[in-house]
């Protein structure tokens, strides 16, 4: 009954965006509530960054130092820990405590995951206050994120260029009050304790004014991010004797490495800079860069070039949905370069650091809380934290699952429980034997460290060819984006075919991935340099070419017209100050963002847009008007030249981010908890009983009118089982 009547319920999903996802509550807006904008100062033997704030607020040498608050807008007020202690110091404390137990209030912090946790695994369970539910806090952190401002409070502060800003000395004085001197003693200098107490009151003051600079979510989003805190605080469980045993055969198999390291090289040490010396010394090959000088960094990139594969920590839309994905054909290097290669690429890969994040940030109950951060990636995607569950490696190992009928092996993805039994026996000699290089087989096998709770299952769904199929129908071409999901793999290799001249099958590889990128990398006006170095470097750049004119002019003719549009609009609303629309996307300026009302009628926000004159790639003298804005990238704050693909790559990303939401929302009112969202999948951990990968498929492609209208066709890949997976 609970399966044939769910559907019958949610009627309410038929219409546009949700402004609820729980039963009975609607969110307030910021403006409807008064607020007690607070921020703790606190001392720790544990790590906060490698832990994070829940397992952090739960290490037993965590303390408070003070609290700093401010009802209302009021002047802050700080007080040290010895003034908490609940219904004690009515008098010094009277008008936090009324705030607290008040409905009406709403508790807002600058990154509120910190206050929340040591508000409810120390202001509640050591000093007794009652605890502040998650509809009852804001975080100004969240809204810089979804306005595209940095995640730092003194970076954003000088972006804005507020008045005030953070307090550096400040910041510094207190992690080092937490920390011992040179003779093992904790400096208790009052002095230093008062400083600490300044540098929290400068806090609460400039917290405040980013805050009525960058207000609030707006209801829908403020109820996405409400989700988000109770997805990031149930955690996922952790086998962390699987962690244990992955660690020591990573440790086992690292011995030998390093000593055949030594032997070829005579460097003791696999991540020295000298290594970089010998290879010049020996006469490496050296790949060249885009401007033909030689690429000696060693990045992962280069050295991905040198042995000819691809970098195993990299996830792309283009090689997100098969097992095993193809390496490129290797180069002819010699075993003297690559072999020492090889071995440094396997012990100075971040994937098998994760090991020891996982044992840092699993908290007492077995669970890794705070894994994602809200709208930390894309355009309102989640981006991981901690043990980054969005950049697992892609699986790499490459098992022989039968023949074709010229007697040509056929490769498929490991067997779960045939490799997690494998580095269960801890011996790393026994999963060489099974699977090959151990390390290797470890970071392959990472995510299965993520497990279902005691008498529950994962039940995991991930859209399929999501972005391709958007960006289809926001152009117009359905009929397309249907036949990309009803053909499946096969419009790899039809497209493959067509670009090769000959018939291709999935096991061609080179030529199915070729056929693949053309499908889902050309979408956002990929040109063909591009796409040559990329996808096809060692084929002559007119193949490149023909990759790009097969889909621009035959595939999806509708989508070159797409990105030209919302460029114009885009940019004359920019010019002329005043808003227009294209394909059903609105342009706007607002208070120094220009947003991008999407069909669901969630906003996104290009922040300081500026008009420019640009030249075009093809012809330097045929200069058009233009704009730029502010945005975060690769870890610095830069101006970003918009063109028509990004802003179309936005939009599609973003209309693919509000499907997932929705049937996120649709898991959790069906009693489906979610635990995890990794790029456009969804992970439940549900008890047995109920795991069922249909429903869930179920759940994920019931959509909104504004999608059913949009005629986009939406299937998803599902799956049940103890242990995450690809």
């Amino acid at each position: 009954m609970r399966r044939s009547t769910w559907f019958g319920k949610s009627t309410s999903t038929r219409s546009g965006t949700r402004s609820q996802w729980s039963t009975g509550y609607v969110a307030k807006t910021l403006t409807q509530m008064r607020f007690a904008l607070i921020d703790f100062e606190s001392e720790s033997a544990c790590d906060l960054k490698k832990a994070g704030a829940w397992t952090y607020s739960e290490h037993p040498t965590t303390n408070i130092l003070c609290i700093g608050y401010s009802i209302d807008g009021t002047a802050a007020v700080v007080r040290p820990a010895e003034d908490l202690q609940y219904g004690k110091h009515e008098h010094v404390v009277g008008y936090l405590e009324e705030a607290a137990v008040n409905p009406d209030v709403i508790f807002i912090a600058f990154n509120c995951a910190f206050e929340k946790a040591i508000w409810r695994n120390i202001m509640v369970l050591l000093y007794g206050w009652p605890d502040i539910p998650n509809e009852r806090w804001h975080d100004v952190q969240a809204v810089c994120a979804m306005k595209g401002l940095p995640l730092k409070l003194e970076r954003v502060l000088k972006v804005l260029n507020m008045s005030g800003q953070k307090d550096t000395e400040g910041t510094k004085t207190t992690l080092a009050y937490g920390r011992t001197n040179k003779r093992g003693y904790y400096d208790r200098n009052p002095t230093k304790l008062q400083r600490i107490y300044d540098y929290n009151r400068s806090d609460i003051s400039v917290e405040l004014d980013l805050h009525r600079r960058v207000r609030g979510l707006g209801s829908s989003e403020r109820n996405v991010w409400i989700l988000d805190q109770t997805i990031n605080e149930r955690g996922v469980w952790l086998d962390m004797a699987y962690v244990s045993a992955a660690q020591k055969i990573c440790d086992d198999a690292a011995k030998p490495l390093v000593e055949e390291f030594r032997a070829l090289t005579g460097i003791d040490k696999v991540m020295s800079p000298k290594f970089k010396d010998w290879l010049i010394a020996q006469g490496c090959p050296f790949p060249r860069d885009a401007e033909g000088k030689l690429d000696t960094s060693l990045s992962k990139e280069s050295v991905a070039k040198l042995l000819g594969g691809h970098d195993d920590e990299e996830e792309s839309l283009a090689d997100s949905e098969d097992d095993y994905v193809s390496e490129a054909p290797q180069q002819e290097l010699s075993f003297a370069y690559r072999r020492p290669l090889e071995i440094r690429k396997v012990l100075g890969s971040a994937s098998i650091k994760k090991l020891a994040t996982m044992q840092t940030c699993c908290g007492a109950d077995g669970r890794a809380r705070g894994l994602l951060q809200y709208h930390g990636a894309g355009p309102g995607r989640w981006a991981g934290r901690l043990l980054q569950p969005q950049n697992f490696p892609r699986p790499t190992l490459k098992i022989v699952s039968g023949f074709d009928k010229d007697g040509n092996e056929l490769y498929s993805g490991h067997d779960t429980e045939q490799l997690v039994a494998a580095i269960m026996t801890r011996d790393a000699e026994y999963v060489r034997m099974m699977f090959g290089e151990p390390i290797n087989a470890v970071a392959s096998g990472l995510r299965h460290a993520i497990i279902a709770s005691k008498d529950h299952l994962l039940e995991a769904g991930d859209f399929s060819k999501i972005e391709c199929v958007i960006v289809l129908c926001l152009a117009g071409a359905w009929q397309t984006a249907k036949r990309v999901i009803e053909m499946g793999s096969a419009v790899y290799t039809d497209m493959a075919t067509k670009i090769f001249g000959y018939p291709v099958n999935k096991n061609m590889l080179f030529e199915y991935t070729v056929g693949k990128n053309s499908v889902l990398g050309c979408g956002f006006q990929m040109g063909a340099p591009k796409f040559h170095k990329r996808y096809c470097p060692d084929q002559p750049f007119e193949f490149a070419k023909k990759g790009v004119d097969e889909y621009r002019e035959r595939f999806a003719p509708e989508v070159p017209p797409l990105w030209r549009a919302l460029q114009d609009a885009a940019t004359k609303t920019v010019w002329d100050r005043v808003s227009y629309e294209a394909y059903g996307i609105q342009y706007k300026l607002e208070d120094g963002w220009l947003t991008c009302r999407l069909p669901s009628g969630r906003k996104l926000w290009y922040y300081d847009p500026k008009p420019v004159r640009k030249a075009m790639p093809w012809d330097k003298d045929d200069i058009r008007p233009a704009f730029e804005y502010s945005s975060w990238k690769m870890g610095q704050w830069k101006r970003v030249s918009a063109y028509g693909g990004l802003l179309t790559e936005n939009v599609v990303q973003a209309t693919a981010r509000d499907m997932l939401v929705n049937g996120m929302f649709n898991c959790e009112r069906a009693g489906h908890p979610i635990v995890l969202t990794v790029h456009d999948e969804v992970i439940n951990d549900v008890p047995d009983y109920m795991a069922d990968a249909n429903l869930l498929g179920q759940m994920m492609c019931d959509q909104p009118d504004y999608i059913r209208n949009l005629h986009i066709p939406t299937a998803a890949e599902c799956w049940v089982g103890p242990r995450y997976r690809k």
